[in-house]
C-alpha cells in the first residue's frame, strides 16, 4: 500500500512538473486559446452601435463597376456622410500612391471642408516576400491627403496560428508613434504602444453595417449615421482584406477594426492572468487530488468522477474570472494534469498489460486463423509479406488483380516472382527501411503498364513488427501489408474531368479558368519583381455571329477551332485560351509597350487569313483589346484578363483594331454599361425622338422621300446614336415597343409635312419574331390616316436567318397592302445576293462602307456597277446611303444609283426642321452648299 501512494503522489508531481515544463515551452498555447474561445461563445452580447460600418461591399463594386475608386467617391463618401449626422469618419483604404491629380486634389479638398474630424490609415508591411524585418515599408497617405486629415495605424498582430486575438493602442511606425484605428474609434485618450487582447463575446451582425453604394445613392437610412462614428472599409470577398479570428471564422479587416474599438467602449477588453495565479492554484488543486488518490474509500471510477469535478471546477473558476473580471486564467496545464494523472493511475491499476499478455497466449491461434479469413475474404486487394520476402497472406481479390498481369501470386511465393516490379520495388524498400522512421503509408496512386495497357492502382503499404507465436522477444519479426485496389476509370475519368474543368471542349485550348491559373503564377512574380513585364491580349473574330447565322453553328465551331490551331502554331505565346465568349486570350511574359505592334499583328495575319471552311472560304478579321500589367491595379491573373477584355470591348464598339486598356477606357466601359441600365426607364421618361434624314431623287435633286430615324435624348448625355441603344433593346425586345412608337410617330408626323413625300421605317427582325408587324403598320396608318403608297420600310438581311417561308409571307402581306421594302446595309452579309430573288424586295440600299472611299476606290465603285446591273434586272430602285461630296454624287447617279442619302444632301433633323427644309427649292450641284449651311 505504502509503495502505491509512493507511485501515486510520484506521478502527480512527475506530471505537473512535465505539464508546467511543457507550457513554458508554449505548448498549451493552442489549448489555453481554444479554451478561451469557447468561454467567448457561450457569453455573447450586443455592440453599443456607437461605430457604424460602411462597407465597400460586392454591391458597391458592381454598381461602380470598376476599382480602385477614382477619389472623387471618397470625397462624395466624407460629404454624405456628414450630412448623414456622423460624428467623424475613418477610411481604412491604402492611399498611399497617387491617382489622377484632380481626383486627389477634389478629396484633399473635401477632407479640409469636413464638418468632422477625418482619419486615414497608415500602416506597415513588409516589401518581399521572404518578411524580412529590414524590409519592412512604411505606407501613409500622400502628403496632398495626409496633411488635411488625422492618421491612425490600421495593423493588427496575428500569433503564430494566423489567428488575430490583439490589437496595439499605438505604434511606433518609422520613428514615429501612431495611435491605432481602434483606440481612436474607441476614444482612448491614453496613447502608448502597448498591445490589447480583443474580447470575441460581442456579435459581428450586431454591428451597424451599410453598403457604401446606399449612402452614395441616398437610400441609406435617414438617421442610419446619426450621432456615429464611421468607418470605411473593404467588405467584398474579392478585396481580400480578411482575417482569421476566433468564435466567428473570419471577419472583414474593417470590421474587426470595429469589433476590437467596441471592447473599448464597453469596457470588455481582456486581461490574461499572471502565470503565477496558474501555479498558485494548481498547487492548492493538489490537495484535493492527493486526497481522491491517497484516502478515502474511493475506487477507480470514483477517482475518475473526483478529477473530473475538480477539472470542472477550474474551469468555472476560469469562466467567472472572465465573465464576472474579463481575466484569461490559463486553465490547460491544470486540466492535462488532472486527467493524465487520472489516466495513469487507472491503467496502473487495471494491468493492462497482463490481461493482454494472457489473452494473446489463450487465443493467438484462432485469432491467427480467424485474420487469414478475413484477408483471403477481402474485397479489396490484401497482401502480407513477411520478413524473409515470402507471401503469409493473401486475399482473393488480389490474385485476381494479379492475374490480369499474368502473375499467380500464392501463400509461400516470394513476393519479387509474384508481384509486379512496381510493386515489389517499393515493397523492398519497406522491408529495408527502418521501423522507427516508417508509419502508415497514406493512399497513392501506381501505374502498371504490360503489353501496352496501363492499369492504375491506389496502395499502401505499412510496415509492422510481431512477435511469432505469441511470445515475448527480444527481436520481433517485420511485416509488410500492401493494400490494393484497380481504380483505372476513376483515375481516367478524374484526369477528364480535370482537363475539362481548365480548357475550352471546342478549341482544346485553356478556357478562361485555366488560362488564369497557368499565368498566376508569373503575374505573381511580376508583382513581387517591379521591373518585370507581361502583356494580355484578348481577340475576337468580327463577323462570328453572322457567319453562325449564315451557314449554321457547325461552321462557326471549324472555323474557331482553325483560328485556334493557327495562333497556337504562330509560336510567339507563352499561354493561350478560349473563353466561353469565343474570344481567344493571350500572354507574353516579358513583352512591354514596345512590344504590342509585332503581337496584334501576328494576331491580325492569323484572323485576316482565309479559311477554308468545307469549301467555303472565310476571312473573318477582327479587334484586338491588349492590356500591360500595371502593379498598381492587377494583382492576379484574372485582373490582366479581366482588363484586356474590356479593351476588346470598347475595340468591337468602335471598330478600332488594335486598343489598349487605361483606368479611363474602364471608365467608358462602366458608362455604357450604365446606359443599359437607364435604357429601362428611357420609355417611361418619354426620351427618344425621330429625326428624319432626306432622300434626293438623284436626278431632279428633289426631295422624294426621307428616313426616320430613332435618337435617344439622354436628360444627362444629350442625343445618343441609335447604333449604341438599339442592339440593347433587341436584347432585351423592347425594340417592339419602341418600333411600334416609331411606326405611328413617323405616319403622324408625315402627315404634317408640306409636301406628300415618302417616309422609311427601320423594321428589326426581332419585330417580326415577337410581334404582328402586319397588325402594327394597319393600325399607324389606321391612326395617322398616312396613304398607304408613302410608308416604305427598311429590313436587313439578319431577317432572314430562320424560318424563310414564315418571313416570305410576311413581306408578301406587307407589299400586298401597298408598302414598299427595301433591304438596308446591302453588301455586307456574307451571302447577300442569295436574297434578291428570294424575297419581296422593291428597293436596294448600298451600305455606306461602299461609298466612303469613292472615287479613289476601284474595288468599291465594282461592287456598286455590280450591284446596279442586278438590281436593273430585278427591276429594283438603289438607294445609296452616305454621300458627302457632289462627286460621290455624280459617280452614284451615272453608275445607275436612283436615290442618294447623307449628310451632303442634309443631317438628320426635327420633323419641323424638315417640314421647313420641303418648302425650299429643289437642289442641284450648284446650290447645294447654301442648302445645308441653310440647314
Amino acid at each position: 500500500m505504502k509503495r502505491v501512494s509512493l507511485f501515486r503522489i510520484a506521478t502527480l508531481l512527475v506530471v505537473f512538473l512535465c505539464c508546467a515544463l511543457a507550457r513554458e515551452s508554449g505548448w498549451f498555447v493552442r489549448l489555453d486559446n481554444g479554451i478561451a474561445e469557447q468561454r467567448m461563445a457561450m457569453q455573447t452580447r450586443q455592440a453599443s452601435g456607437r461605430i457604424a460600418l460602411l462597407e465597400i461591399d460586392n454591391k458597391s463594386l458592381t454598381s461602380i463597376g470598376v476599382w480602385p475608386w477614382n477619389r472623387s467617391i471618397y470625397a462624395d463618401i466624407i460629404r454624405k456622410s456628414f450630412d448623414a449626422g456622423a460624428e467623424e469618419l475613418a477610411f481604412d483604404i491604402d492611399f498611399s500612391s497617387k491617382s489622377i491629380s484632380e481626383e486627389d486634389q477634389t478629396f484633399a479638398e473635401a477632407l479640409d471642408n469636413a464638418a468632422g474630424p477625418v482619419t486615414l490609415a497608415v500602416f506597415q508591411q513588409f516589401a518581399t516576400a521572404r518578411m524580412e524585418a529590414d524590409a519592412l515599408r512604411f505606407n501613409r497617405p500622400i502628403e496632398t491627403l495626409s496633411n488635411s486629415a488625422w492618421l491612425a495605424t490600421v495593423n493588427v498582430i496575428a500569433d503564430p496560428d494566423g489567428f488575430v486575438r490583439s490589437f496595439p493602442l499605438a505604434q511606433y511606425i518609422d520613428g514615429e508613434l501612431f495611435p491605432s484605428l481602434t483606440s481612436t474609434l474607441g476614444g482612448q485618450q491614453q496613447i502608448e504602444a502597448t498591445n490589447q487582447l480583443i474580447n470575441f463575446n460581442i456579435d459581428p451582425a450586431s454591428i451597424p453595417t451599410y453598403s457604401v453604394i446606399d449612402l452614395l445613392d441616398g437610400t441609406i437610412a435617414p438617421d442610419a449615421l446619426k450621432g456615429r462614428k464611421v468607418l470605411v472599409g473593404a467588405g467584398a470577398a474579392e478585396l481580400r482584406d480578411t482575417m482569421a479570428v476566433p468564435v466567428f471564422g473570419v471577419l472583414s479587416g474593417p470590421k474587426l477594426q470595429v469589433l476590437a474599438a467596441e471592447n473599448l467602449i464597453l469596457g470588455t477588453n481582456l486581461q490574461r492572468a499572471p502565470h503565477s495565479w496558474v501555479y498558485v492554484i494548481g498547487t492548492l488543486a493538489m490537495l484535493p487530488t492527493l486526497f481522491l488518490l491517497l484516502f478515502g474509500p474511493f475506487n477507480t471510477y470514483s477517482r475518475i468522477a473526483g478529477l473530473l469535478l475538480l477539472a470542472t471546477g477550474i474551469e468555472f473558476l476560469g469562466y467567472r474570472l472572465y465573465a464576472d473580471e474579463h481575466i484569461l486564467l490559463d486553465t490547460g496545464i491544470l486540466l492535462v494534469t488532472l486527467l493524465t494523472t487520472g489516466v495513469i493511475v487507472t491503467l496502473a491499476d487495471v494491468s493492462i498489460k497482463s490481461i493482454l499478455l494472457n489473452l494473446s497466449h489463450r487465443h493467438g491461434k484462432s485469432i491467427s486463423d480467424l485474420l487469414d479469413t478475413i484477408v483471403r475474404d477481402s474485397l479489396t486487394g490484401i497482401i502480407i509479406i513477411g520478413t524473409d520476402g515470402r507471401i503469409i497472406s493473401i486475399s482473393q481479390q488480389a490474385g485476381a488483380m494479379l492475374a490480369r498481369f499474368g502473375y499467380d501470386a500464392k501463400k509461400g511465393d516470394l513476393f519479387a516472382r509474384a508481384l509486379p516490379w512496381e510493386f515489389g520495388r517499393r515493397i523492398s524498400d519497406c522491408l529495408k527501411g527502418s521501423p522507427a522512421t516508417q508509419t502508415s503509408a497514406d493512399h497513392q496512386t501506381l501505374s502498371v503498364m504490360r503489353n501496352d495497357s496501363t492499369r492504375y492502382f491506389e496502395y499502401s503499404i505499412t510496415p509492422s513488427l510481431i512477435a511469432p507465436d505469441g511470445k515475448e522477444q527480444q527481436e520481433e519479426d517485420k511485416v509488410v501489408t500492401l493494400l490494393f485496389h484497380d481504380i483505372t476509370d476513376a483515375y481516367l475519368e478524374q484526369v477528364r474531368l480535370a482537363y475539362a474543368a481548365d480548357h475550352d471542349p471546342l478549341t482544346e485550348l485553356f478556357n478562361l479558368d485555366g488560362f488564369c491559373n497557368q499565368i498566376d503564377g508569373m503575374v505573381t512574380d511580376m508583382t513581387a519583381d517591379a521591373g518585370r513585364k507581361g502583356l494580355v491580349v484578348a481577340c475576337q473574330a468580327r463577323r462570328l455571329e453572322k457567319i453562325s447565322q449564315m451557314l449554321g453553328p457547325d461552321y462557326c465551331d471549324i472555323l474557331l477551332q482553325q483560328i485556334g490551331q493557327t495562333l497556337t502554331d504562330s509560336g510567339q505565346f507563352d499561354a493561350i485560351g478560349c473563353t466561353d465568349h469565343k474570344r481567344f486570350l493571350l500572354f507574353k511574359q516579358h513583352a512591354g509597350e514596345e512590344d504590342i505592334a509585332g503581337l496584334t499583328e501576328t494576331i491580325h495575319q492569323c484572323l485576316d487569313k482565309p479559311y477554308d471552311v468545307r469549301g467555303h472560304s472565310i476571312i473573318v478579321g477582327g479587334q484586338i483589346g491588349v492590356a500591360r500589367f500595371d502593379p498598381d491595379t492587377m494583382q492576379t491573373a484574372s485582373d490582366l484578363a479581366e482588363a484586356a477584355s474590356i479593351a476588346l470591348d470598347r475595340s468591337l464598339e468602335t471598330g478600332e483594331r488594335v486598343l489598349l486598356y487605361s483606368p479611363a477606357l474602364a471608365a467608358d466601359v462602366h458608362l455604357q454599361r450604365l446606359l443599359e441600365q437607364e435604357i429601362v426607364s428611357a420609355f417611361e421618361r418619354k426620351e427618344f425622338e425621330l429625326y428624319y434624314q432626306p432622300q434626293i431623287n438623284l436626278k431632279s435633286r428633289k426631295i422624294i422621300g426621307c428616313e426616320a430615324l430613332a435618337r435617344w435624348n439622354h436628360p444627362d448625355r444629350g442625343l445618343i446614336r441609335p447604333d449604341h441603344f438599339i442592339p440593347i433593346l433587341e436584347e432585351t425586345g423592347k425594340i417592339v415597343d419602341l418600333g411600334r412608337w416609331i411606326m405611328q410617330t413617323a405616319c403622324r408626323e408625315a402627315m404634317s409635312w408640306p409636301d406628300p413625300v415618302t417616309v422609311a421605317v427601320n423594321v428589326s427582325a426581332v419585330q417580326f419574331q415577337r410581334s404582328d408587324i402586319l397588325q402594327d403598320i394597319e393600325q399607324a396608318l389606321e391612326l395617322s390616316g398616312l396613304p398607304r403608297e408613302r410608308l416604305h420600310i427598311e429590313i436587313t438581311e439578319s431577317l432572314f436567318i430562320a424560318e424563310t417561308a414564315a418571313i416570305i409571307e410576311q413581306l408578301n402581306a406587307i407589299r400586298s397592302h401597298g408598302i414598299k421594302i427595301a433591304l438596308d446595309d446591302f453588301g455586307t452579309g456574307y451571302s447577300s445576293l442569295s436574297y434578291i430573288h428570294q424575297f419581296p424586295l422593291d428597293k436596294i440600299k448600298i451600305d455606306r462602307a461602299f461609298v466612303k472611299d469613292l472615287p479613289y476606290s476601284a474595288d468599291s465603285l465594282a461592287v456598286i456597277n455590280a450591284v446596279t446591273a442586278l438590281a436593273r434586272g430585278f427591276d429594283m430602285q438603289i438607294i445609296a446611303e452616305g454621300m458627302e461630296t457632289e462627286e460621290q454624287a455624280e459617280i452614284l447617279r451615272l453608275a445607275g444609283c436612283h436615290i442618294g442619302q447623307g449628310y451632303y444632301f442634309g443631317k438628320p433633323m426635327t420633323c419641323k426642321d424638315f417640314a421647313s427644309r420641303l418648302r425650299l427649292p429643289s437642289m442641284d450641284a450648284d446650290t447645294n452648299t447654301e442648302r445645308n449651311l441653310a440647314i
